[in-house]
């Protein structure tokens, strides 16, 4: 067995390594920066990923138990994690500047490529928005895809040169989950909830798009989620009003937490997917998002700031592996339940007044099956592409996806759509866990749960053992279902079988 490094000295050069590394990718991702410049930070802190090192705390987190375990294999993980950072990090730094300084022709102007699927999903018209859609999946294609295959070819090489077989082998060992038996959950999901899924989404393209299932395309399903026809009903102007009193009733008064800070400005190069970035827990924390407007606002919203209440109410005693690291679907579960607050009748009515709110309660519950559909096949996707890393061409990528969403989806995204780490199995046992857990504070402090301090005080004191558990030992704790993707489809039948 390989001897383990002194435990507090490696805490400590970890949490600096996370701190610079997180704050590096927030000023980048943010617009503030146009370089990414991870190289030197990899440098400084390589003897904390060494082969040695990733061993000997999975090999220690095997023959222990109880905390002590839980601390070995978060910083096993780490040391996993980071020695394929690091064996990557020039190309990772590279591909990632190309993101930022690719542009898209369109409309005699050149757009930033990450600025593109805004524009898409916010176009009503749909030849303009599916031609753009289509320019921008030729750029993805041409520019970026082979920068995205060197980069995960030379992840790979560095899972075999830690002595797995694979990448996939190598994460499924580090993290301890059955990954076949979630591959099996995701593949009975999709069989469960196909025609429910159809149906309820052919429903919605006719209603609000003019075209049936069987005519849409890629860019007519992300203007549906865009959920522009509810822009009237989520005006921006009230977005952070309504907000900071949602936080406020819970207990959350975000003006009294200085650790927490929100970039909302639209800026040049700035992600347009929204983020939490934890750059010190729990001291320093943003909540960034580029804003496009209406529903889909509030919703990355409230859900970035499940991320950072989390972050930030997180015990400061607590070591550094139960802060920074450890089983991410555990923060993305509290992110889930704050954003469905959204597609919560009562919160609805209570916050937008006293009109009949099923059609948005209905419209949520597709987009959640949606995502829901797309990240199951998602996960058989990159079982297969982690395993022997085949499919250059992306068809079988197509394919899962396709008979996933019932719709021709695009192969150009097959890389770009893969994140690392199976950070897939972190969204899907979240979604399960988020439903059990509204059920529960719906039961214990009443359908205005949202409103009462005491059940703000009920996730503060979770919140405050920080990444301590896995989403499986949390759910025990509070005494709720083992995660399962099947709660999901009950959850669906539910919203969406009437």
């Amino acid at each position: 067995m390989a001897s383990l490094p002194d435990l507090e000295t490696y805490r400590r050069e970890a949490e600096a390594f996370t701190e610079a590394l997180n704050r590096a990718w927030y000023e980048h991702s943010a617009g503030l920066n146009p370089e990414l410049p991870i190289d030197d930070i990899y440098e400084r802190y390589r003897d904390l990923f060494t082969p040695e090192v990733a061993q000997a705390f999975l090999e220690a987190a095997a023959d222990t138990s109880g905390d002590r375990a839980r601390s070995y294999r978060a910083l096993g993980v780490f040391a996993v994690d980071g020695a394929i950072g690091a064996a990557s990090r020039v190309q990772t730094r590279a591909v990632t500047e190309l993101e930022a300084s690719t542009v898209v022709d369109w409309d005699g102007a050149q757009v930033g490529f990450r600025q593109v699927p805004v524009l898409i999903e916010n176009d009503d018209d749909r030849e303009r928005r599916s031609t753009l859609s289509a320019r921008w999946h030729r750029v993805l294609d041409q520019e970026l895809n082979p920068a995205y295959r060197e980069t995960w070819d030379l992840r790979h090489e560095a899972a075999t040169s830690l002595g797995a077989p694979s990448y996939r082998a190598l994460f499924e060992q580090a993290s301890g989950l059955d990954y076949s038996h979630l591959a099996r959950q995701a593949t009975d999901f999709l069989g469960t909830t196909e025609s429910l899924f159809e149906r309820a989404l052919d429903g919605a393209l006719r209603e609000n798009g003019g075209v049936g299932l069987g005519g849409a395309d890629q860019s007519d399903i992300a203007r549906l989620i865009r959920s522009g026809h509810y822009d009237d009903r989520f005006p921006t102007k009230h977005m952070l009003g309504i907000f900071h009193k949602t936080l406020d009733d819970l207990g959350f008064e975000l003006r009294k937490q200085p650790q927490i800070h929100l970039d909302l400005e639209a800026r040049p190069g700035k992600d347009s997917r929204a983020f939490c970035a934890p750059v010190r827990v729990p001291g320093e924390i943003y909540l960034v998002m580029a804003p496009s407007g209406g529903l889909a606002d509030y919703g990355a919203l409230f859900h970035e700031a499940g991320h950072a209440e989390h972050f930030a109410c997180m015990s400061p005693d607590l070591p550094f592996e139960f802060r920074g690291l450890g089983d991410n679907a555990i923060t993305e579960s509290f992110a889930f339940t704050m954003e469905w607050l959204l597609r919560d009748p009562v919160w609805l009515e209570y916050t937008l007044g006293g009109r009949d709110n099923d059609d948005i309660v209905a419209h949520l519950a597709l987009q959640n099956l949606y995502y829901q559909r797309r990240y199951s096949a998602k996960l058989l996707y990159e079982l297969e592409f982690h395993g022997d890393g085949v499919d250059s061409s992306g068809d079988r990528y197509a394919e899962l996806l396709t008979g996933a969403l019932r719709i021709e989806w695009p192969n150009e995204r097959h890389l770009a759509d893969i994140d690392e780490s199976f950070y897939v199995l972190a969204y899907l046992r979240a979604w399960a866990v988020a439903t059990s857990l509204g059920v529960q504070l719906r039961d214990r402090f009443g359908k205005r749960w949202f409103t009462q301090k005491k059940a703000g005080y009920f996730l503060r004191e979770i919140w405050e053992d920080g990444q301590r558990l896995t989403a499986e030992e949390l759910a025990g704790e509070l005494d709720l279902p083992r995660p399962d993707l099947m709660i999901l489809a009950e959850d669906a039948e539910r919203l969406l079988g009437r």
